[in-house]
C-alpha cells in the first residue's frame, strides 16, 4: 500500500511560513519581491516515476531592499530575531563570494516533521545590490499518486 503524500498541505503550510517570514523584514527596508516560487521537488528516481517516490515542497522568494548601507544584514537579522523568538533553531550555513554571501539555516519540528528555512544575505559592497533570499523546505513525504512526472 502507498502512503498517502503531504504535498498539498505541506504547500500550504510552505507558503505561509515563507509569507510570515518575509514579513519579518522592516517596512522600512522597503521589501520588494524579485522572484518568488513554490513547487514540489521530487528525489531522482531510477526509472518510472512511482508514487511511493520521496517528495517534498518547496518555496522561495528573493527581495530587493532599500539601497541603503547594511539593507540586508537588517533584514536577515530581523528575520533571525523573529524565527528564534518563535523557537526555531538556528545555524550558519554557508559564506560564499569571500564571505560577502552569507546563509542562514533555522530548523523546527511541525507537526511531526523538520521544516527548513534558509535566508541568504548580502555584506554591504559597492558592487552588490541589497538583496534577501528566503526559502521554505517541508518535510519529506511522497510524490502520490496524483501527481504529475515533472
Amino acid at each position: 500500500m502507498t502512503p498517502e503524500s503531504r504535498l498539498d498541505e505541506y504547500q500550504t503550510e510552505a507558503d505561509r511560513l515563507l509569507s510570515e517570514t518575509v514579513a519579518l523584514i522592516p517596512a522600512d527596508l522597503d521589501p520588494e519581491s524579485g522572484f518568488a516560487e513554490s513547487e514540489p521537488r521530487y528525489a531522482p528516481a531510477e526509472g518510472s516515476a512511482s508514487a511511493s517516490d520521496p517528495a517534498w515542497w518547496q518555496a522561495r522568494e528573493s527581495l530587493n531592499l532599500a539601497a541603503e548601507t547594511d539593507a540586508s544584514a537588517d533584514a536577515a537579522a530581523a528575520i533571525a530575531a523573529g524565527l528564534t523568538a518563535d523557537g526555531w533553531r538556528e545555524s550558519k550555513v554557508r559564506e560564499t563570494e569571500g564571505g560577502a554571501r552569507i546563509t542562514d539555516g533555522y530548523r523546527k519540528d511541525l507537526d511531526g516533521g523538520e521544516w527548513y528555512i534558509e535566508v541568504t544575505w548580502v555584506q554591504t559592497r559597492p558592487e552588490m545590490a541589497e538583496v534577501v533570499e528566503v526559502l521554505v523546505v517541508s518535510p519529506q513525504t511522497v510524490r502520490g499518486a496524483d501527481a504529475s512526472g515533472t
